[in-house]
């Protein structure tokens, strides 16, 4: 089959306003890869406080707020490092949850930070700034939003189980770093905070409008605003660890051969020569995961994980379907700009991936869809070439209007 799977692509008419070189510069994204990451925190000092202005402003964040419902679990309000139950102020407070925002906004001017949670998934330009760096980290991104009002701090000292970048938006924060008692952390394990303290800070530093700042997981840390209104936003790395990946090989070594899925002997718990075979047992079963499990497709598995992090790009869907009615072979459609997609052989036929999910189809038409992956401007399904006639591949365009992967141009 003259298919062959080159890895995942993406549109190449996408031009996204902020990805990892504008986010670092001047330290390149190489530099960045070889000595900063899960190494050691980056800062990164410009003097351009409008560095992020495209991706989110103090402004839009004022929109943001007086367009939310604090029933919402995406907003939340914490002082001290302790969260404020908003929900239940704002329902037992005068005028009700109708009045919450302006619990809200009481709650802000004494103090309190204001948490948007997974802003992405409702503010575009933080949503397309999250996509471009999935793509170029083959790993998952998400956006929260940090609003402190001046002199305060939100958080206590604590890590992340996380790699974080935080983007200075608005006003300063004064950021401490302290020793850390794990490197890389898993999520099953949080910072337990010592009785007396972080200790000392072995670094401190302000980040101003436009800086940033690298945090490795397990990278302890605390900052407070200075003596105005501090907004950062903290992208948040959930990459695809080597932990998952060998859980994923040794899960398939146990579904293909009934030797993992063994007992251990009978009363071996009291038999200490019963247990010893086991253990000499376990050894060998050990040893030979490696021998049952194939490298190459456990690292295809994990591609296809960590393109499942990325938020699907289906603005206009809700259109597109109703369109599929009255799509005719004239109709001009595009490729989604940003989109991630897959494309490799299987016994029967062709395995097209992309918004975690995958589409089959028939060997015979791969110079169609070839057509329509690298198609760089819109196009009708009579523009498309390949083998089959014009109702054919109308039907290869509706498929792949439906399933998502074009849109109505």
């Amino acid at each position: 089959m003259a298919v062959t799977h080159g890895g995942w692509k993406a549109a190449p008419q996408a031009q996204p306003s902020l990805g990892l070189s504008s986010l670092l510069s001047p330290v390149t994204p190489d530099e960045f890869k070889r000595a900063y990451w899960e190494k050691k925190p980056l800062v990164v000092h410009r003097e351009n406080p409008d560095h992020f202005a495209a991706s989110l402003s103090f402004r839009d964040v004022d929109h943001i707020l007086s367009t939310s419902s604090v029933r919402s679990s995406e907003l939340k309000v914490v002082v001290n490092g302790q969260e404020i139950p908003l929900v239940e102020m704002a329902a037992s407070g005068p005028g009700g949850p109708s009045n919450g925002l302006e619990v809200l906004y009481d709650l802000y001017r004494r103090g309190s930070t204001v948490v948007f949670k997974f802003l992405h998934e409702r503010w575009e330009p933080l949503g397309r700034l999250c996509r471009t760096l999935s793509g170029e980290f083959s790993a998952g991104f998400q956006a929260n939003a940090y609003l402190t009002p001046a002199g305060a701090q939100g958080l206590t000292s604590h890590y992340d189980t996380h790699d974080v970048f935080v983007l200075q938006v608005w006003g300063s924060k004064h950021w401490r770093l302290y020793e850390s008692p794990d490197e890389l952390p898993l999520a099953t394990q949080p910072y337990r905070r010592p009785k007396d303290g972080p200790g000392a800070p072995v670094r401190e530093f302000d980040l101003r409008p436009g800086d940033l700042m690298y945090m490795p997981r397990g990278t302890v840390h605390d900052a407070t605003s200075n003596d105005e209104a501090s907004l950062h936003i903290t992208l948040g790395v959930l990459p695809v660890l080597w932990s998952t990946v060998l859980k994923d090989a040794l899960d398939r070594a146990i579904e293909g051969d009934p030797r993992y899925r063994g007992a251990l002997p009978p009363g071996f718990a009291l038999d200490p020569e019963l247990r010893d075979g086991a253990a000499a047992t376990l050894a060998e079963l050990l040893g030979s995961v490696a021998a049952a499990v194939d490298p190459a497709e456990l690292v295809e598995r994990a591609a296809s994980r960590a393109l499942v992090g990325r938020r699907p790009v289906l603005d206009g869907h809700l259109l597109d379907l109703e369109g599929l009615r009255t799509l005719g072979p004239d109709t001009l459609v595009r490729r989604r700009a940003e989109l991630l997609w897959s494309l490799r052989p299987e016994d029967t036929g062709l395995q097209l991936e992309f918004h975690g999910k995958v589409v089959r189809l028939p060997a015979r038409i791969e110079p169609e869809l070839r057509y329509v992956l690298d198609a760089r401007a819109p196009f009708t399904a009579r523009d498309v070439t390949g083998r089959l006639d014009v109702e054919g591949r109308l039907v290869l365009v509706r498929r792949l209007l439906q399933e998502g992967l074009l849109t109505l141009a």
